[in-house]
């Protein structure tokens, strides 16, 4: 029984540091194109956005420095907790449910960037807007960070 606990609580600590390095890897990202964070509102709707333009908008509404939105955002977002925002602007991208987004999300993680990804980190062409803001916050559950590349424009995947 002892080593059960201690095999439960040791993948517990490796889920949660895995995640924090996730998280600090997303929240770090200051460029003009930032990797995107996702999250729950208040009212229960989902929204992803670009990390620079929320720690923006946070610093206009509540004068938070980095270190501050970092330490505060990076808390709610592993805890899962929502996020209340009351006026959000254009940076807010709610998200839409996609059925086909939600059928090839129970393949798997490989198959999913497969389906999607050129190379394995490119999206393809011919993804809709609601598709790629569903992909991004799924990505996002699976703690891989997505951005829009500055070169290209397109958005890319890291790993």
């Amino acid at each position: 029984m002892k080593l059960f606990f201690l095999l439960l609580l040791n993948s517990y600590m490796v889920s949660k540091g895995t995640q924090g390095a996730f998280i600090d890897k997303v929240l770090t990202d200051f460029e003009r194109y930032s990797y995107y964070i996702s999250f729950p509102m208040t009212n229960g709707e989902r929204y992803i956005i670009e990390n620079d333009d929320f720690f923006y908008y946070l610093q206009k509404q509540n004068a938070v420095d980095k270190e501050q939105y970092q330490k505060e955002i990076k808390e709610k977002l592993i805890k899962g907790s929502s996020i209340d925002i009351l006026n959000p602007n254009s940076s807010f991208i709610k998200v839409p449910n996609v059925p086909s987004i939600e059928t090839n999300v129970k393949k798997g993680i490989d198959e999913f960037i497969k389906t999607y990804f050129d190379n394995d980190k490119t999206l393809k062409d011919g993804i809709t807007d609601d598709e790629r803001t569903a992909i991004i916050q799924k990505l996002f559950e699976w703690k891989v960070a997505s951005k829009i590349d500055d070169e290209t424009g397109y958005l890319v995947i890291s790993r």
